[in-house]
């Protein structure tokens, strides 16, 4: 029914291509089909209550659903069809033509970028190669940003594909600057990036194809490289680094989305002040989403990171699916999704060890990376003002700042086609407001609304970035944003690297075994976790003092671990975040397995001991009690949801 927009789209770019007929005709196929697929995600629950309309006023000629179906998708297809459609929808109308001139001028922007840096790809890229002729495109392959625009796979007749990123790379350079330096340190580690050719705002990459590693010494090597890989991402605050950016390469883990490196971050947003442990994890490698890190739906729980995720099945949150397609019986309904495998595992999924049984692979490499770092911390920090190092001399360019979650901005996106929204322009406005509501107590964020609404008006996943020295952003229109951002990343990144050391290292590594240690909890696995038991202890009364002494060894394993801010301390502990499925995360205000119980026992074991020390940290522990349960009393469904037990 929409082909005569396609139609036109397309032959409002064909004239600007500069290709051959066989390379022509693959551009034609993949443009069609792309552009396609977004105006049916963006038209069809409108259509469907057209169809439903229709059905019911008796307006479709045929004797079987098919072809009534058939007979709506004609008569739509109609310039009288769409033109009634788009009067009774004129926000529809918007959008469609929207992403039609969209869609033409980012392909004729690819492929002009492609007939103009040929000769540099081959070189770079190709090893010097002619691959042969243009056989086919994957469009779409990502998230769109900027009008349309996404990245893009170039497949040609000789076996060779090429990738293409309509964003700069030179936060890529970043990463293969440091990982030839930590290439240089650690020895054997032989760590991997994709090559590249940068162009003006965008660039080329290697295609890095999926391989498995066929022995355990070879998984060995791969969790290795991994481990070193998460200190040097730890190092220059590297986040977002999810099963999609990372590739299996047989022994390789490469990472192949750098654009998240030196990452600022926003402030988060509390009601009841901050919590030192909340910013300790922030801080920590767990930021970099290598490690296992939960996405949380109605149906469950995800694992969405490149050491754990990727191993399909469904996303934790309902998505849309079409019951009865291709028939006027066609309805929506919201049901489980698949999800894809990702490319992020080094082993097919039950024919080898999960990570966590290389967990010792893991931390060598982390240990061997995070050592060579505060060893070698002089060359990337520079002895003096006139001597910044290697750090802020490969920080030069801009990088993506992640200020919301991708999966807000799509579901926004999703939700706001429902064609009840879409006969005005102020009714779609006021769902996509709801970002006001979420930067209520959040005026970093809050700034950034006006500009993500644009972006989303715009089809596009809001997009913001920002240069290491500053504090300021830009939006993807380029207008800058003065003093957004609390502190310069690259400032951020040169105190980490100045603070690591061997408690900092042994912090890591606890968040590191925490999270291994979980994911085996959160695996849907029958029956006991080991056929071995050993034999039962013997029944003895131990004496007091025994029990005493080691209680205090315990509470002295907990000061040791507690997070101090100005005003109070926290712990990082094991939550249960979602049925049976727990996450590495601050301690909250339960008393089984929140703060509440932690100041209990070190309070009575001051008590009993008289030991100042313990009753002391159980006084900080408690203290932001009062700014909590004044925030339950003053939204009652805030309180229900929590519930008084004390085991909550």
């Amino acid at each position: 029914a929409l082909r005569p927009l396609v139609g036109a789209a397309w032959e409002q770019a064909a004239p600007h291509f500069d290709l051959t007929g066989g390379e022509l005709d693959a551009v034609r196929a993949a443009f069609e089909e792309g552009l396609g697929d977004r105006l049916v995600r963006q038209s069809a629950r409108t259509l469907v209550r057209e169809l439903h309309r229709a059905r019911t006023e008796g307006l479709l000629a045929g004797e079987t659903p098919r072809e009534r179906f058939a007979d709506f998708v004609a008569r739509l297809g109609t310039r009288q069809g769409l033109a009634a459609l788009f009067t009774r929808h004129p926000v529809l109308g918007r959008m469609l033509g929207q992403a039609c001139d969209q869609a033409a001028a980012a392909t004729v922007e690819l492929f002009a970028r492609f007939t103009a840096d040929r000769p540099r790809i081959l070189t770079g890229l190709l090893d010097g190669t002619d691959p042969g002729p243009l056989v086919r495109v994957d469009l779409g392959r990502g998230d769109v940003h900027q009008g349309n625009r996404s990245v893009a796979l170039l497949r040609f007749a000789g076996g060779a594909t090429v990738v293409y990123k309509p964003r700069p790379l030179d936060q890529h350079v970043l990463l293969d600057r440091a990982v030839d330096w930590a290439n240089a340190k650690v020895a054997g580690l032989g760590l991997r990036t994709p090559r590249s050719v940068r162009g003006e705002g965008y660039g080329w990459m290697e295609f890095i194809e999926h391989g498995w590693c066929s022995t355990p010494t070879e998984l060995d090597r791969f969790y290795r490289r991994q481990g070193a890989l998460l200190a040097l991402l730890y190092a220059v605050d590297g986040v977002d680094m999810h099963y999609e950016n990372v590739i299996a390469c047989g022994d390789q883990p490469v990472l192949v989305d750098a654009e998240t490196l030196l990452h600022a971050g926003l402030p988060a947003a509390v009601t009841c002040g901050s919590d030192p442990a909340a910013e300790a994890l922030a801080a920590s490698v767990y930021r970099t989403c290598l490690l296992p890190s939960l996405l949380i739906g109605e149906n469950g729980a995800m694992d969405i990171s490149a050491l754990g995720g990727g191993d399909g099945g469904s996303y934790p949150s309902d998505g849309l699916r079409w019951e009865g397609a291709g028939t006027d019986g066609m309805r929506l309904l919201r049901a489980p999704v698949a999800t894809g495998a990702g490319q992020n595992r080094p082993g097919p999924q039950g024919a080898t060890a999960g990570h966590a049984d290389h967990r010792a692979a893991l931390l060598e490499g982390f240990r061997a990376g995070y050592d060579a770092i505060t060893e070698h911390r002089a060359e990337l920090l520079g002895t003096g003002p006139a001597d910044g190092g290697l750090l802020a001399r490969w920080a030069t360019s801009p990088g993506r700042l992640i200020a919301r979650s991708t999966r807000l901005y799509t579901t926004l996106l999703d939700e706001s086609t429902h064609p009840d929204l879409l006969c005005d322009a102020l009714t779609r406005d006021t769902v996509l407001a709801v970002l006001w509501t979420e930067s209520e107590h959040d005026p970093a964020r809050g700034r950034l609304v006006e500009d993500e609404i644009a972006d989303l008006w715009a089809g596009d996943v809001p997009l913001f970035y920002h240069h290491p020295a500053d504090t300021a952003l830009k939006t993807s229109r380029g207008t800058r944003l003065e003093g957004v951002l609390p502190a310069p990343s690259l400032h951020t990144a040169r105190a980490k690297i100045a603070a690591m050391g061997e408690v900092d290292r042994h912090d890591q590594e606890w968040i590191i075994s925490a999270t291994l240690a979980v994911t085996g909890a959160n695996l849907s696995v029958g029956g006991p976790r080991s056929t071995l038991a050993g034999p039962a202890a013997p029944v003895v009364v131990p004496e007091p003092s025994r029990l005493l002494a080691a209680a205090c060894g315990i509470a002295d394993e907990i000061a040791a671990r507690a997070v101090h801010g100005a005003d109070r301390v926290n712990w990082l502990g094991l939550e249960q975040i979602s049925g049976d499925h727990w996450a590495v995360l601050p301690m909250g205000g339960g008393l089984a397995q929140g703060y509440c119980g932690v100041a209990l026992f070190l309070a009575q074991l001051g008590a009993l001991t008289g030991a100042e020390r313990y009753t002391a940290l159980a006084r900080q522990a408690v203290r932001p009690l009062p700014a909590l349960l004044a925030a339950l009393a003053a939204d009652p469904g805030l309180g229900a949801a929590v519930g008084p037990g004390a085991l909550h």
